[in-house]
């Protein structure tokens, strides 16, 4: 999710200019002990607020570009996304797969982590593993989950809860999209295409 190694120089960085702004304007000559554990604490506390605003806010803000790659080493996807699933299963009533279903996901991601839910007419599923796989040399990301489906009373003879697992690669391009294929213990596969509609999580 990020670098933590980096993220740590930054905290380090912050707290010594905050600690020498605090000086500026003074008689280097004069300082006494008590002015240097003074500015030590307010530089310390400066900091402590620094790192929690970073860890809540600061990190989606991309306009600070330093932030990433530097820092967060993913993109945000936090929000609400709609789109299709289209699985291989076959209806052993009519022998051929089902068309395409829509779907909303629902991804909650903060700085330290990620988690998906996804919601169907029939079924609702939830990660319970979930992280990012990031290809060093193309620059590539992929948002990886395994789940837990349930499907709802009415639909749980045709649809048993299960788990599964999916790979879902991220386009940041001008359409801001994620697609990808989706495999589960009943040796079904299928392929899941989103789009992002919302950057809050509307349930």
């Amino acid at each position: 999710m990020y670098n933590q190694e980096n993220y740590s120089k930054l905290l380090i960085l912050v707290g010594i200019a905050i600690f020498c702004f605090l000086f500026i304007g003074r008689d280097l000559v004069q300082i006494s002990f008590i002015d240097l554990f003074r500015n030590a604490s307010t530089a310390s506390l400066i900091t402590i607020a620094f790192h929690f605003s970073f860890k809540k806010w600061i990190w989606k803000w991309k306009l600070i570009t330093f932030t990433n790659p530097f820092i967060v080493l993913v993109p945000n996807l936090h929000g609400t996304w709609k789109g299709t699933l289209q699985s291989s299963w076959i209806n052993p009533e009519t022998g051929n797969s089902p068309d395409p279903i829509e779907i909303t996901i629902f991804i909650r991601q903060n700085f330290n982590g990620v988690s998906v839910e996804m919601r169907t007419e029939q079924m609702v599923s939830r990660s319970y593993i979930a992280g990012f796989k990031k290809d060093a040399d193309s620059g590539t990301c992929e948002i990886c989950y395994t789940y837990t489906s349930q499907a709802f009373a009415n639909n749980v003879s045709s649809n048993p809860w299960h788990d599964g697992t999916a790979r879902l690669a991220i386009n940041e391009g001008k359409k801001f999209n994620l697609h990808g294929n989706y495999w589960t213990i009943r040796k079904t596969i299928g392929t899941i295409v989103l789009n992002r509609v919302s950057k809050t999580i509307d349930l």
